[in-house]
């Protein structure tokens, strides 16, 4: 776990505040963006397109993508994250630090790029089969990011499991060059830590008991505040004296599954597999459908082993990304099988489209000339 790789600290422009950080899970936001570029323009060559488009249809996906995917997460930790903040516009923009889900990003940028294709009048399915193994790509970029900030955290596992994985009280941030700060600068409290403290030793957490007394927010008669839901109110951080942030470097949280890591795993084999497919087709638009078909049955099994939403197979108590993944399942496989009912071809390449044109534009061409 890296919140915050670089922490500048901050800079006052005109008498604001200006925080200068370079977050982990922003970072691979980007380097996933880029990598995702990268390989997109090589198979837009190899496909017969212009590789200028899929940068294009990239910039649209990732801008179409995070509004998406920071609105589904507002709209379901709304009461619990946003509701009570005094900087409500400020946390909800705030998406370098995390907070997005992947389905919401998914069904956004299906649309702006959908709505792209067709205006520019560009082969549907073509595209979108360019763009699917990168899409996964992209989404093993961000697990990681997640394992940096915290968040998409796993359940509770056996501490002899040799996977186990146990978050800390807050990372120190890689490099601090911020002064005023304790050893943690900028960083927030780990998502799983702040997890199980509120849900306490009853449901598989942290005792309070077992935390040192200064870990916690307490009023002027020394009780300890609690949120809405009952649950102890930690400190932040930063509101640690440098003595205190010293000892609080060696608090972790009870074991937890290794979900950041598997969802990362998960992604590249499922990339690695739609490239492969991508030369084993026969019918464009399949790459795109296969991708519908195995990236919701793995996350489907992935959410088995998360903890950040309540869930019981047993009594078909499902989370929200589960019945997504039932829903998005369905729609590949119809899609998957009605392709076969198309034209294998989405329609002229590139050049070829160019080639259509030509005489096209000589014409308007001459007309212009004729009107001077």
């Amino acid at each position: 776990m890296l919140q915050v790789i670089i922490d500048f600290g901050r800079v006052y422009i005109f008498g604001h505040p200006v925080n200068l950080r370079i977050y982990g899970y922003g970072l691979m936001l980007v380097l996933g963006f880029i990598c995702a570029t990268y390989i997109a323009r090589r198979r837009a060559r190899r496909f017969g397109e212009h590789p200028d488009v899929v940068v294009t249809l990239g910039l649209l996906s990732l801008v179409g993508g995070i509004i998406g995917a920071r609105l589904a997460f507002v709209i379901e930790k709304w009461d619990e994250q946003f509701a009570g903040r005094a900087d409500r516009f400020g946390e909800i923009l705030n998406v370098t630090s995390g907070g997005l889900i992947y389905f919401g990003g998914v069904i956004l940028a299906v649309v702006v790029v959908l709505a792209y294709l067709r205006v520019r009048r560009l082969p549907i399915r073509r595209h979108l089969d360019i763009l699917a193994p990168v899409v996964m790509l992209g989404l093993a970029f961000g697990r990681m990011g997640c394992l940096l900030n915290g968040c998409c955290y796993g359940g509770r596992c056996r501490a002899d499991y040799s996977l186990a994985m146990r978050f800390p009280y807050a990372s120190r941030p890689l490099l601090l060059l911020d002064k005023g700060a304790n050893d943690f600068g900028a960083a927030s409290v780990s998502p799983v830590f702040s997890h199980q403290v509120a849900v306490g030793p009853e449901r598989g957490g942290l005792a309070v008991d077992d935390l040192p007394p200064w870990l916690f927010l307490r009023d002027s008669n020394g009780r300890v505040f609690r949120n809405t839901r009952g649950g102890p109110i930690l400190k932040s951080p930063s509101e640690l004296t440098t003595e205190q942030a010293c000892l609080a470097a060696d608090l972790r949280s009870l074991p937890v599954q290794p979900a950041q890591a598997f969802g990362v795993i998960n992604a590249f084999l499922i990339a690695i597999l739609l490239l492969c497919f991508s030369r084993l087709r026969r019918r464009e638009g399949r790459v795109f459908a296969l991708m519908l078909i195995l990236y919701p049955i793995t996350r489907f099994a992935l959410e088995g082993i998360r903890g950040d939403n309540p869930h019981n197979l047993i009594r078909l108590e499902l989370t929200h990304n589960q019945y997504t993944s039932i829903g998005m399942m369905v729609i590949g496989m119809v899609i998957f099988f009605a392709l076969r009912y198309f034209q294998p071809g989405a329609g002229l390449f590139c050049s070829e489209r160019a080639g259509a044109d030509e005489p096209g534009r000589q014409s308007r061409t001459k007309q212009r000339k004729r009107r001077r």
